[in-house]
């Protein structure tokens, strides 16, 4: 298309910004929103986790790291405010998450079985992280694998190897077979156990204790 003057140029200018200035506009507004939004959806997730983390922190800082010492009422109770500000206010951090696992092993040194079954299956049935988010395959998988412990400990043998065969157990594999093999011996399938322990062994997984455990049900 040619123009002869300069007034034809602007014309057309004109013409086209008529018919299309309205969409121009309308995307430009949409690109920026995009962008804006992006923005302060990111930033606000940075500080919502961030925020979540200092309090998981404070969790953390106020429990012995020293699993066999005893832990006390005032431990736990101290713990426990922290874990539910963490499970009102955070509830789409994986910091609950960690926070649960934490509250378990507690519940677990003070021999409150029913308690720490409870915070473990709470982090396997709430899984999702909010938009699309959810908890990673090791958190999974340490859960399920400490809830297998817990449940076998409570005496339900079949319970645990259940939970144990819902998923692939992926690099935990080592620590399943060795469950696996606790939960054998519990309901007298020898022949299973041995297989399970020796699963554990060649993984490399508590060498020293599988040893033991297949040195205790024999040959």
């Amino acid at each position: 298309m040619s123009f002869d003057t300069d007034e034809e140029v602007v014309e057309s200018i004109k013409r086209w910004w008529e018919e299309n200035g309205t969409s121009v506009i309308v995307g430009i507004v949409l690109v920026l929103a995009v962008f804006f939004g992006s923005r302060f959806w990111e930033s606000s997730r940075n500080a919502y986790a961030e925020a979540a983390s200092e309090v998981y922190l404070r969790l953390v800082d106020n429990i012995r790291a020293d699993t066999d010492l005893e832990v006390s009422d005032e431990e736990l109770d101290a713990a426990r405010v922290l874990h539910n500000q963490l499970r009102e206010e955070f509830d789409n951090s994986v910091y609950s998450r960690f926070s649960a696992l934490m509250m378990a092993r507690l519940h677990v040194q003070r021999n409150e079985l029913d308690s720490a079954a409870a915070e473990l299956r709470w982090v396997l049935d709430n899984p999702g992280l909010g938009f699309l988010r959810s908890i990673n395959e090791e958190l999974e998988l340490t859960a399920r694998s400490r809830l297998a412990r817990v449940v076998l400990a409570q005496g339900d043998a079949q319970a645990a190897l259940d939970l144990l065969g819902e998923v692939e157990p992926g690099a935990f594999a080592g620590n399943f077979a060795e469950i696996e093999g606790d939960a054998y011996v519990t309901l007298g399938r020898m022949e299973e156990a041995r297989e399970a322990y020796q699963s554990a062994l060649d993984m490399g997984v508590n060498p020293e204790i599988v040893e033991l455990k297949l040195g205790d049900i024999g040959s």
